[in-house]
């Protein structure tokens, strides 16, 4: 068969070509975002393609590929398949400037994702991983930022993590934070083994290995834990089959990043446009629930009790919307009470505001949660519809069906529900621990010689709070890791109460 009749039955989907002289050794690899378009491209215009390229064509007997589900999968493919034959056209085509790597920096006890030209060959075996060649340096860089993001891996240039703020990217889900103490060691180590198994094309093994872990986390029902992982799946099947952003560039680099983002964001409204209309029909809701506010309280043991409100209009957040609360009435352990005031405060304020009223409210846990909100709701004579719903086998309850609904897995509907309750646990969560924080802040500890940020966070991380620690023994303080009995001794003369 000529080439000509090859190419005119490659595919229009993307994938990794071969191109191969009479001896049948692979001259050139390549990826593509339509196997068809790219390789029909280098037998077309001649006169317009550089000399290097003319003379390669020459050489070209047979092409062979390997279809991919999306581009980035194509970029990993032809990574290795360029690392595994030493194409002559591809190690002779970047003149001056070497193909790019993806580089992780395992001597690091928090390691990053970087970009990277030239292989430090100083550095011992086993401290730096790197990754490639990758030939499109412009795709390479965008795979590092969406790892990044999905991984929550640390972008500050800090070696030493000695910085006691948390940072913005945090703040805004895009870091685990380990400078600030918020991801243990294995935790964070164990994230960067699964990116290696990503960019090693291994992603099977790696969706094995992250289903096993949900499963483990559901089974002694960590179900935050699971939802994370659960949501860390998506995001990798997402990245893997392109839905989150296509590689292919434009000659103009600013119409193509506005172009991409203008596609992101209008996919992102019609699946949470699709997954809205979903909801409204399996819970059989009178109007469409276009704005849902759902609420969360967090505390430990009654201790420093907080409330969080989430916002989704049209199946998005809305962050501008979240609100934040102290529990200021309730005392000891009662989170339908904590809940009744916080709901309470709430409407309360839009009704003297004369502010929009949600389509829906949403509630974590069971019937228990849902009959406290109503309450609130009938004494403010308001009828808005309510449902919660629980970890345990994510029932939804509704107050006017007897029954827990139950609703299909794949469900859009149930899919929003659960990133709407996961939100609500996160926000309050965070302001929780901040609170925590700030009370260690501006506790007696500053007045102890030795006691710095590092053993602070350690004290909030044992304790939880400044009460927790005072009714400590001086032999529970010493255990704690980099203590002992001398600074034990200190905190307890400062502190006061049980010895």
């Amino acid at each position: 068969m000529d080439i000509k009749s090859k190419i005119s039955k490659l595919p229009e989907t993307s994938g990794v070509y071969f191109f191969k002289d009479k001896e049948g050794k692979v001259i050139y690899v390549g990826k593509a975002n339509s196997l068809k378009n790219r390789v029909s491209s280098y037998f077309s215009n001649s006169s317009q393609q550089s000399p290097k390229i003319n003379k390669m064509i020459k050489e070209i007997v047979n092409i062979e590929y390997i279809p991919t589900s999306s581009e980035i999968e194509a970029l990993i493919l032809e990574s290795k398949m360029i690392k595994s034959n030493s194409p002559y056209y591809n190690t002779q085509s970047k003149d001056d400037k070497s193909y790019p790597y993806i580089k992780i920096t395992l001597e690091r006890d928090f390691p990053q994702i970087l970009f990277y030209r030239k292989i430090n060959r100083k550095i011992k075996e086993g401290k730096t991983l790197y990754f490639g060649p990758f030939v499109d340096t412009n795709a390479t860089r965008v795979v590092i930022k969406l790892l990044r993001q999905v991984f929550k891996i640390r972008e500050c240039r800090n070696k030493d993590l000695k910085k006691t703020k948390i940072c913005l990217d945090y703040q805004i889900g895009l870091c685990s934070a380990p400078c600030a103490n918020m991801i243990s060691k294995t935790e964070y180590r164990k994230r960067i083994k699964e990116i290696c198994l990503f960019l090693a094309g291994k992603q099977k093994r790696l969706f094995n290995g992250l289903y096993r872990e949900m499963k483990e986390a559901s089974h002694i029902l960590n179900y935050e834990k699971a939802a994370k992982i659960r949501d860390r799946i998506k995001s990798i099947e997402a990245i893997l089959k392109g839905q989150e952003i296509n590689l292919y560039r434009k000659s103009n680099k600013n119409d193509y990043l506005l172009k991409k983002i203008e596609e992101v964001e209008e996919d992102e409204i019609k699946k949470g446009r699709k997954a809205v209309i979903d909801l409204k029909d399996k819970l059989s809701l009178k109007k469409m629930p276009e704005r849902i506010e759902a609420f969360d309280i967090s505390n430990i043991q009654g201790k420093l009790p907080v409330g969080s409100l989430v916002v989704f209009e049209e199946g998005q957040p809305k962050k501008e919307d979240y609100r934040r609360f102290r529990v200021k009435k309730i005392k000891g352990i009662d989170d339908y009470a904590m809940l009744q005031e916080v709901t309470e405060r709430r409407y309360k304020r839009l009704l003297l505001e004369n502010k929009r009223l949600p389509d829906l409210i949403l509630v974590d846990g069971g019937r228990g949660q849902l009959s406290a909100v109503e309450k609130i709701l009938n004494d403010l004579n308001l009828k808005l519809p309510i449902i919660s719903i629980a970890k345990k086998e994510e029932e939804i309850f509704k107050l006017e069906v007897h029954k827990p609904i139950v609703l299909p897995s794949n469900s859009e509907a149930l899919f929003l529900l659960q990133r709407i309750r996961d939100e609500a646990h996160r926000f309050a969560v965070t302001y929780h621990r901040r609170i925590r924080s700030k009370e260690l802040r501006n506790s007696k500890l500053d007045l102890i010689p030795g006691i710095g940020a590092k053993r602070k966070r350690l004290l909030l991380e044992h304790f939880k709070s400044i009460e927790e620690l005072k009714n400590a023994s001086k032999i529970d303080i010493s255990k704690i890791p980099g203590f002992g009995d001398k600074i034990a001794e200190k905190i307890k003369t400062v502190m006061g109460a049980r010895r």
